[in-house]
């Protein structure tokens, strides 16, 4: 089930969930320090899809002049049967319905890429590292 949801109608369980599921992925497996938790999930919408009690998928969108989509992720259970760009599809549909003019921002993983490209995200930046991996910034014009 597709869930979009502000920070303060999360339950404290699917805060728990979404925070955990972070942790998992992007420091303890990618092995990147860096600050998960950094205050901009107050004021972000958090999009998820939940099966038989348990986050397949999550991002968080943040709105400001533009749309930044971050915090993109897979439960490693789920992986490598499309569930990854399920969420982007619904992500980027949700964007159009509801912020039709906005510009969207999305910091990639490199070898992301080709994923983000084939949305029609262009690069906006040149690669650079974050917490030991390469990243680039990209953009989704109207």
């Amino acid at each position: 089930m597709w869930m979009i949801k502000k920070f303060d109608e999360l339950s404290t369980v699917e805060t728990e969930e979404i925070f955990r599921l972070r942790q998992t992925v992007f420091i303890i497996e990618q092995k990147s320090l860096f600050i998960d938790i950094d205050g901009q999930d107050v004021n972000a919408i958090h999009i998820f899809y939940k099966k038989n009690n348990s986050i397949v998928s999550y991002c968080r969108l943040i709105i400001d002049n533009s749309i930044t989509i971050g915090r993109v992720i897979v439960n490693p259970e789920y992986r490598g049967v499309g569930k990854g760009r399920e969420l982007f599809e619904f992500a980027l549909e949700h964007i159009k319905n509801n912020y039709p003019t906005s510009t969207v921002d999305i910091t990639a993983m490199c070898y992301l890429e080709k994923f983000y490209e084939s949305f029609g995200f262009e690069y906006n930046s040149e690669r650079y590292d974050i917490a030991d991996h390469m990243h680039v910034d990209m953009k989704l014009e109207p």
